[in-house]
């Protein structure tokens, strides 16, 4: 059976729904955290320990192993794409916007990936699947904006959503052509290695910050923010993603990063106050249907057929 073309809900759909809930929390999180850090002493040893943390567990893991030239080069090019660029633009564009404009801008990741798996790697996407992403993108909008025909930025908010747009482009670009490396690596080695790489040429853009930074003031809650963004939100969750890339694909595992607003809007409630409303509430019925379309909607038509 073509594992990218199996629709049961299993294992890989529960450990997504998890990522999708750390992921959300992590918004507000790090809006929480940059109270007191600057974006990059923030990003900066967040990358460091998660990368560490990975390296020392995929050791541990799979032992001693062996890369061809091309690989390294494949994987370097990788990780300076996915996290050295994504990861510069997103702690600069969250810093600069709210962490509900950051969620409604990054439902444009499952269209990147879907445009250029179709473009590039030839993954058949069902027009459901593209009915589901466009419906999942309205309910994504009227969950964050309402009935408003159009979304209302100050200039700061528009300087950090452009660049969380930028980043996801990179981010979509970092998810597809890593896929056909999952055939030779395992989620765990190519998620440890490309953000090794990453981290690696981002060190030199936040070394200032860091070493100006006044660490002896920080409280308990940054340092806690930072370990849960660390170990959760990148060393755990992006091993998941993988795993979910390899077996069911890219367009359905990127159909996900549509649930995480949602999500985000309510942590954002309870931990930064934003209002809920029942726009909102709408807003998450369509979503969920718009999910099921790109996850399964092709499903209906192949019974029709049968």
């Amino acid at each position: 059976m073509n594992q990218e073309n199996n629709s049961r809900f299993g294992t890989t759909d529960l450990f997504m729904f998890l990522t999708v809930l750390v992921w959300a929390a992590n918004f507000s999180v790090v809006k929480i955290a940059l109270r007191e850090f600057t974006p990059h002493s923030f990003n900066g040893p967040r990358l460091t320990l998660a990368s560490l943390l990975l390296l020392l567990f995929l050791w541990k893991k799979e032992g001693r192993f062996s890369l061809s030239r091309p690989e390294v080069v494949r994987l370097v090019i990788l990780g300076i794409i996915g996290n050295t660029f994504y990861q510069t633009l997103f702690i600069n564009g969250i810093n600069l916007t709210t962490a509900s404009s950051t969620s409604l801008v990054m439902t444009t990741t499952p269209v990147f990936i879907a445009l250029m798996s179709a473009a590039f790697i030839r993954e058949r996407i069902h027009w459901a699947g593209w009915a589901g992403i466009f419906i999942s993108f309205l309910g994504l909008y009227l969950v964050i904006f309402g009935p408003s025909l159009a979304a209302s930025f100050s200039r700061r908010d528009l300087r950090g959503d452009l660049l969380i747009l930028l980043g996801n482009l990179f981010w979509a670009t970092y998810t597809v052509f890593s896929k056909p490396l999952l055939k030779k690596l395992s989620p765990l080695k190519l998620t440890s290695l490309t953000l090794a790489f990453g981290t690696f040429f981002y060190l030199p853009i936040t070394a200032g910050d860091v070493l100006r930074f006044p660490w002896r003031s920080l409280s308990l809650r940054s340092w806690g923010a930072l370990l849960f963004s660390a170990v959760f939100a990148i060393g755990l969750c992006y091993v998941i993603w993988y795993s979910s890339v390899r077996r069911v694909g890219n367009t359905k595992t990127g159909i996900y990063g549509n649930i995480t607003p949602m999500f985000t809007v309510l942590f954002a409630h309870l931990f930064l106050s934003e209002r809920i409303t029942v726009y909102q509430v709408i807003g998450v019925l369509i979503i969920f249907f718009g999910f099921y379309m790109t996850r399964s909607g092709y499903r209906w038509f192949e019974r029709k057929k049968t």
